[in-house]
């Protein structure tokens, strides 16, 4: 069997959920995609956490093993 491309531990995750209007996030959908909705309102995602332990197919990497990160997404559907 062969080993996961990507291990980690996820640690100090934040999450932080707001409303967003669709003609401020519609430019920046992929083709052919629209906005998922929930209650005919579409959420945007401020997401911060620690990557602890990173290694790339069981190999770590010098000053990339442990880091931060910060994502800010929302979701489109097929």
């Amino acid at each position: 069997m062969s080993s996961p491309f990507l291990t980690a531990s996820w640690r100090n995750l934040l999450m932080i959920n707001f409303e967003a209007s669709t003609s401020l996030l519609q430019p920046y959908l992929p083709r052919h995609t629209e906005l998922d909705t929930w209650n005919n309102t579409h959420y945007v995602s401020l997401v911060g956490f620690l990557f602890q332990d990173t290694r790339l197919r069981g190999i770590s990497f010098p000053l990339h093993r442990t880091f931060e990160e910060v994502n800010l997404r929302f979701v489109c559907a097929l």
